[in-house]
């Protein structure tokens, strides 16, 4: 009896193929939507938060303990080279640089602005920075004085390759000092904000200024992946326990909140495609019920019981559901993959996301657990969507359904 539901389910789904052929592409174009803009959202997340990690904290940090707190260049960390040497052996980290760190006020003969001056080795890999350069080169060795500057802080001191500039600050003593320096590269990243408020100098420059020739204010790690963070912090808070270790998560707690909430934001937008869809569903099922209920009343007028009517509506719309849903998610699949390698490209809409710290091109992507979890949701909806009308079949009374429409 069942395979006879079952049967009967299907040929009523055909039996006005335009309808239900609306319904399928609507299925088709709600789960390739949904997905899709999971993916695209996902990607969009995930690039942002590799991006502004990468560019701004890196995943690991080591600082004196109270650094972070007073920002004092007195604090530096003790132990540094013996630290960077044993780092350089550990695999899991893939970039490591060891920088002293000030903030100050850069001045031209224009302006002026507050600051925070990296002091990093020529020697050290920074490609966090150099893959954002569009004129000059990094500093150098070879240079008097070089500094990499922002094009925002460019704009605001209209300053140029090769002009110069004075950067003033407190020393690891508490005086006030200073220097002339000479811009050798200008860098234009994502984040205006960024590019407004952080200069590059060498470490040999900075320190001669601070007044120690070999001192460190931070370390910091970039390792194989985001998710090691977490744990080699641990690892290291292990080892060296006169330094402060902190993750991503501890320095940007904006960042965290964000990665934190992406994925309950993904099945959010999901679930609001997920509601159109169902209502779709129950507006055609209800009307392909109204149509059939002479139907309806002369099937269970000739014995067929509550129950098996109400199977077969659910059949109905089960079968209506799971036809396009594939059809979506195939579609979804293809259009993910091929844009995760091409990129969608929003640089039409580039000066508002600058603002914002975002890319402009997006890779979208997403694992195959979001495509079960999608692929549970929308089953879910679709039975959802055939309760109401299964139930308002329950309530024809066969009589009166067969004498109203003769």
């Amino acid at each position: 009896m069942i395979w006879t539901i079952l049967k009967l389910g299907w040929k009523n789904v055909w039996r006005n193929p335009t309808r239900s052929s609306v319904v399928i592409i609507a299925v088709v174009l709600g789960t390739w939507a949904g997905i899709f803009s999971a993916g695209f959202f996902n990607g969009f997340m995930q690039d942002y938060l590799d991006n502004q990690i990468e560019l701004t904290t890196g995943h690991i940090q080591i600082m004196h303990p109270e650094f972070d707190d007073q920002f004092d260049p007195k604090f530096t960390i003790p132990g540094a080279d013996k630290i960077l040497n044993e780092l350089r052996s550990d695999g899991r980290v893939t970039e490591l640089i060891g920088m002293s760190q000030v903030t100050g006020l850069a001045q031209s003969t224009r302006n002026s602005f507050g600051v925070t001056i990296n002091g990093l080795s020529a020697t050290d890999s920074l490609g966090f920075i150099s893959r954002y350069l569009t004129e000059g080169a990094l500093p150098d060795d070879g240079m008097r004085n070089p500094i990499l500057i922002g094009t925002e802080l460019a704009k605001r001191l209209s300053l140029g390759l090769r002009s110069r500039m004075v950067l003033s600050f407190q020393d690891i003593s508490g005086e006030i000092t200073g220097g002339a320096f000479r811009v050798a590269g200008i860098f234009d990243s994502f984040n205006d904000r960024y590019d407004e408020n952080t200069v590059f100098v060498l470490r040999k420059d900075l320190n001669r200024l601070l007044g120690e020739e070999d001192v460190f204010h931070l370390i910091r790690i970039q390792t194989s992946n985001l998710s090691l963070s977490d744990r080699m912090s641990t690892d290291l808070a292990n080892t060296y326990d006169q330094v402060e270790l902190k993750s991503w998560k501890d320095l940007s707690p904006d960042l965290r909140y964000l990665f934190d909430m992406t994925d309950l934001t993904l099945y959010i937008v999901m679930m609001i495609i997920i509601i159109g869809l169902v209502f779709s569903i129950i507006n055609t099922m209800l009307m392909a019920v109204l149509e059939r209920t002479r139907e309806l009343g002369m099937l269970r007028a000739i014995g067929m019981n509550k129950t098996r009517t109400f199977n077969m509506v659910m059949w109905e719309t089960f079968f209506l559901t799971m036809v396009g849903s594939p059809i979506g998610l195939l579609l979804s699949w293809l259009t993910i993959n091929y844009f995760a390698g091409a990129g969608i490209d929003l640089s039409a809409f580039a000066q508002g996301l600058n603002q914002y710290g975002m890319a402009t091109l997006v890779y979208p992507s997403l694992s195959a657990p979001y495509y079960f979890n999608l692929m549970l949701m929308i089953a879910g909806a679709a039975i959802l969507s055939a309760l109401y009308p299964a139930w308002r079949t329950l309530q024809l009374r066969p009589v009166e359904a067969i004498r109203k429409f003769n």
